[in-house]
């Protein structure tokens, strides 16, 4: 049976048996669609002679050009050459699951369509999973299913079928003009283009960069904002101002009225085929109500930001002195920078939640999905000259496309996302600029400065200081910040209020005991899963990292028990 909002293809060196309920078929393709959200797939049938099929980023009357894709991916079948192909976009976010068997090829957006009784997990993408939040490359939970990955076409003789898989170059752009303020100018200016291209929005607002940057341009089609978290927070409040300066109406929830449990959980699973970010379910459902608009956000406006370079990574200490490497080499190096990166991408050696069978489990793989995380890094530093910008592109492909990326697309079921800051002609533009250029948001800053100054005279949620102040000041203003932060919490117990994070009403409810009760694998210790969450406060853990992993688990759960339940 097909997950709802979901589609499969079907090849096959026969003809479909069952034909009742397809969109297409013909002697050796079939389309079968299961409620599917017009906001975010679209099908033509080519009146007999093939069909094009694109899901992602909604379209609404934008001319859609199948061949190449922008926020989402295509198929494309042409009946009378029996070819089909697949085209992946430069972001890669919209995954097409695939399965190959002798005489038979499988095709959908939803992995838990492609899953039988006899698959065998792979442990190793898992284990990676429940550590980091993603899968390697074209890896998934299961050994005979994969992803598709950015700038990836499959092509199809459906005769065999016989698949290919290949890789298309990114734009060139290396005719640009290389003076960077001339780049930073064009990238405003084609940014604005696009966003104007786009109808109505409403914007997922924080008091971030990427936020002020989608805010910028005077034509925005943004209708309005939304915000969830702490009200009496930090970020809230400067969010507000934010729209206050450009007169938007914004709507405010509180996260503690928002209900989150078990049941909500399961409801998004059934959508989406995991369970994670489940506020952003919740407000894309909220935004439906009050506007019936589609959301956007700056989710994607990492490479622009430099959110992905190496100075993200790690613990705070290492951010900051990593950072020197900057200022010269001399001060850090290269390969003490990628050690720390190694370092950070090794699995740890015992999982907080796992019974005794589970860690034996994992304890068994640790080193298996070490090697192959750490030769995946190999591969991308092989591939790029400067080691930064490896860097960046590994933890693009692997974070922000897997696992920053669900935040936004939580609306596919329901009112569709725009994703104006992930168009292939404003990333290749980010990468003309070199990321030393780009880090700290320094283009960012840049961008706003010349689309809407006045944004600029806001501090960051993290900062004190204006954000038209030197980086090097705000990042001064950040470390001031933290030590009266920590002053004040040592002296009066004060924590920080973490504005879109602060889930920490969540430890005097049933919510986590809730979750952990309805998993049902082996590899989990519910019994000592709620020993060790009930000591979270008293740690400093934060609730919103721990409900982060417990929807981890229970999308790994889900899959796990899938295979037997499978009809």
């Amino acid at each position: 049976m097909l997950r709802q909002n979901s589609f499969v293809v079907s090849i096959s060196d026969t003809r479909p048996e069952n034909a009742a309920g397809a969109c297409y078929s013909d002697d050796r393709v079939q389309v079968k669609m299961e409620a599917p959200n017009e906001h975010y797939i679209v099908f033509k049938e080519m009146g007999g002679a093939g069909f094009s099929m694109f899901f992602g980023e909604r379209k609404d009357d934008q001319a859609l050009d199948f061949t190449r894709p922008i926020n989402g991916t295509s198929i494309i079948y042409e009946a009378d050459n029996k070819t089909l192909k697949v085209v992946a976009d430069e972001v890669g976010a919209e995954h097409l699951y695939y399965r190959i068997e002798p005489g038979s090829i499988l095709l959908s957006n939803r992995l838990d369509n492609l899953v039988r009784e006899e698959d065998e997990p792979d442990w190793t993408a898992i284990q990676c999973f429940l550590t980091h939040g993603y899968t390697l490359k074209t890896r998934t939970f299961f050994k005979d299913v994969k992803q598709t990955r950015p700038y990836q076409t499959l092509s199809v003789e459906v005769d065999g079928p016989d698949i290919s898989e290949a890789y298309y170059a990114p734009q060139d752009t290396s005719g640009l003009n290389k003076d960077e303020a001339e780049i930073i100018s064009s990238f405003s200016h084609r940014f604005s283009e696009i966003l104007e291209s786009y109808p109505s929005m409403v914007l997922m607002m924080s008091a971030g960069w990427d936020s002020r940057t989608i805010l910028a341009p005077e034509t925005a089609p943004v209708a309005a904002a939304y915000t969830h978290g702490d009200l009496s927070s930090r970020e809230t409040t400067i969010a507000k101002k934010l729209t206050g300066q450009v007169r938007k109406d914004h709507l405010f929830t509180d996260i503690r009225n928002l209900e989150i449990n078990n049941r909500l959980l399961d409801e998004i699973m059934e959508i989406n085929g995991h369970c994670l970010w489940p506020i952003w379910h919740i407000s894309s459902r909220l935004i439906a109500r009050a506007y019936n608009l589609p959301i956007t956000s700056g989710v994607i406006g990492a490479r622009v930001g430099g959110h992905n370079g190496f100075p993200s990574m790690g613990n705070r200490w290492q951010k900051v002195i990593n950072s020197l490497h900057l200022l010269s080499p001399a001060l850090i190096s290269k390969d003490k920078i990628t050690r720390d990166l190694r370092n950070a991408l090794t699995i740890p050696e015992t999982f907080w939640f796992t019974s005794k069978a589970g860690h034996e489990l994992f304890t068994g793989t640790r080193r298996q999905t070490t090697q192959q995380l750490h030769d995946a890094l190999d591969e991308y530093m092989e591939d790029n000259e400067d080691f930064a910008t490896a860097i960046e592109k590994f933890n693009f492909e692997h974070v922000s496309r897997q696992y920053m990326m669900k935040q936004p697309a939580m609306a596919r079921g329901s009112i569709g996302y725009y994703s104006p800051l992930s168009h292939p002609d404003l990333l290749n533009l980010a990468y003309a600029i070199p990321f030393r250029s780009r880090l700290h948001n320094k283009v960012s800053q840049k961008v706003i400065r010349q689309l809407n100054p006045a944004l600029l005279d806001f501090p960051m949620a993290a900062t004190l200081a204006k954000a038209r102040r030197s980086i090097l000041v705000q990042e001064l203003s950040r470390i001031l910040r933290i030590l009266i932060e920590r002053t004040s919490e040592a002296l009066h117990r004060n924590k920080p209020r973490l504005g879109w994070f602060n889930y920490e009403h969540l430890y005097t409810q049933d919510v986590f005991p809730e979750i952990i009760d309805s998993l049902t694998s082996d590899l989990w210790s519910k019994e000592r899963m709620k020993e060790v969450i009930a000591r979270n406060p008293a740690r400093g853990i934060d609730a919103g990292s721990t409900l982060d992993m417990l929807c981890k688990i229970k999308t790994v759960d889900y899959y796990l028990n899938l295979r037997s339940n499978r009809e």
